[in-house]
């Protein structure tokens, strides 16, 4: 008896040590791919431009399309990492007189929130843009002639992405997408990505005048509609490395299900489809011990086929960020976890 209990503390013992090596070798084959920067805040300057967009085309007629957007393009703001958590604020630029003008005003609310781990990262976004401009492909109008304006029409852009990252031990998403971390060699990763979004249209008359419906039909011409998006789509992430330059890139691809719901004059449909999922995004820059600076983009695409119409949304996302490191001092050595922690006497 008492050798068997031995034998089995032993191989207990064995398979712990086991453990502890393989996290070990983990831990020094990462450092030789990644860099962290643990004794560090950071501080940048960041200017955003995003493109919230829909269109309609009629699958009859695939040259004919009528585009709408929002006159709200470029954002500045400052981001920070500290206590080993990144933030970032931005607000919208005004757009100058001739602008509004040309393409109308528009009034918008966007939150951003980024959660990036070793192997995973999450995006939260909600936007709301109300005021609209549209382009009808069939008839371009001259660069400062005033575009038809659709004050009413306001959209809500909701949603929720996940992304796991098989390989943590060679790739880092943190080096690429928010500079917490450096890539030092080439490497890449199969990633799977999961996506909730809710789009949600309104207005107080229909989407698109009566010289369209020849062509897009009345049966498709919305006052109100909604949709929701639940994807998953495996992919690939992987990023170049040439001294303290690098280029990114993600790409995940899979099917969707749409539930998509419009009132027009006559009545309130609903459709259930499964469709395409696209989401990507590249990043380029630099990044060394102490500088860092690159241009990120990403995008969304969502689109929907109905009363012979296809409807497409985008949600497309520039950033441009220039920042430094600085060595810690004094409380900014805390990380989050230890403000949570219970006091003890």
């Amino acid at each position: 008896m008492l050798s068997r209990i031995s034998w089995i503390i032993l191989v207990l013992f064995f398979s712990l040590d086991a453990s502890g090596q393989e996290k070990f070798f983990d831990s020094l084959s990462r450092a030789q791919y990644v860099q962290r920067f643990p004794d560090y805040f950071f501080i940048w300057p960041v200017i955003k431009q995003r493109a919230s967009s829909f269109a309609l085309q009629s699958t009859n007629n695939p040259n004919y399309k009528l585009s709408y957007s929002p006159n709200i393009r470029f954002y500045a703001g400052l981001g920070f990492y500290v206590f080993e958590i990144g933030f970032q604020f931005v607000v919208a630029i005004p757009r100058p007189p001739s602008s509004i003008d040309e393409y109308g005003e528009t009034n918008s609310l966007d939150l951003q929130a980024n959660f990036v781990g070793k192997n995973w990262l999450l995006d939260a976004f909600t936007e709301n843009y109300k005021g609209y401009y549209l382009e009808d492909s069939s008839n371009p109008l001259p660069s400062g002639t005033p575009k038809l304006q659709r004050r009413d029409i306001e959209t809500w852009n909701s949603g929720l992405t996940g992304i796991f990252f098989a390989n943590n031990r060679r790739y880092s998403v943190r080096a690429s997408y928010n500079f917490y971390e450096r890539q030092l060699k080439s490497a890449g990763s199969l990633l799977l990505l999961g996506s909730y979004s809710r789009y949600i249209l309104r207005a107080d008359s229909v989407v698109y005048e009566s010289a369209s419906k020849d062509i897009l039909g009345v049966e498709g011409n919305f006052k109100n509609m909604n949709y929701s998006i639940v994807a998953l789509a495996p992919g690939y992430g992987y990023t170049y490395v040439y001294k303290n330059w690098f280029v990114g890139a993600t790409v995940a691809l899979g099917p969707a299900i749409n539930w998509f719901n419009y009132e027009t004059l006559q009545s309130t449909k609903s459709i259930i489809q499964i469709r395409p999922y696209l989401n990507w995004r590249t990043s380029l820059g630099y990044n060394s011990e102490r500088v860092f600076a690159g241009v990120t983009y990403s995008s969304q695409t969502f689109d929907v086929e109905y009363e012979n119409i296809n409807f497409t949304s985008r949600n497309g996302s520039l950033r441009i960020a220039i920042g430094y490191r600085f060595r810690e001092v004094g409380i900014l050595k805390k990380r989050a976890s230890e403000f949570l922690k219970p006091k003890t006497r």
